[in-house]
């Protein structure tokens, strides 16, 4: 069975849409990641506690020490709210490719 498309479920009948002899488009991209690594590497470039970083992304402490010892995943608003939280405050999350994986580095000096 075909994956259900992010506009419409009607691949999920097992009907394919009619493209008319139009190009198609490619399945849209993995959504980027963050892992519990990451967090705690990019709270250590910033000097943040998790306390520090509950009060700042939204999510709560608990959830952050739990993502962080790899107790849990963040539901993908989570994760959205915490890659965005450090992003404002100049860090880039490096998604795993062929040459390495995850990592985080500092977009900018930290003022």
């Amino acid at each position: 069975m075909a994956k259900p498309s992010l506009i419409t479920d009607s691949h999920s009948q097992g009907k394919r849409p009619s493209n008319n002899g139009a190009a198609t488009l490619p399945p849209p991209a993995e959504p980027t990641r963050i892992t519990g690594h990451q967090c705690r590497a990019a709270r250590a470039m910033l000097e943040w506690s998790r306390e520090d970083l509950a009060e700042r992304s939204g999510i709560h402490y608990i959830t952050l020490c739990n993502f962080e010892l790899g107790h849990c995943a963040l539901k993908p608003a989570g994760a959205r709210l915490l890659r965005l939280t450090f992003i404002s405050a100049g860090v880039l999350l490096i998604d795993a490719d062929g040459s390495g994986g995850p990592g985080v580095c500092l977009a900018k000096p930290v003022a």
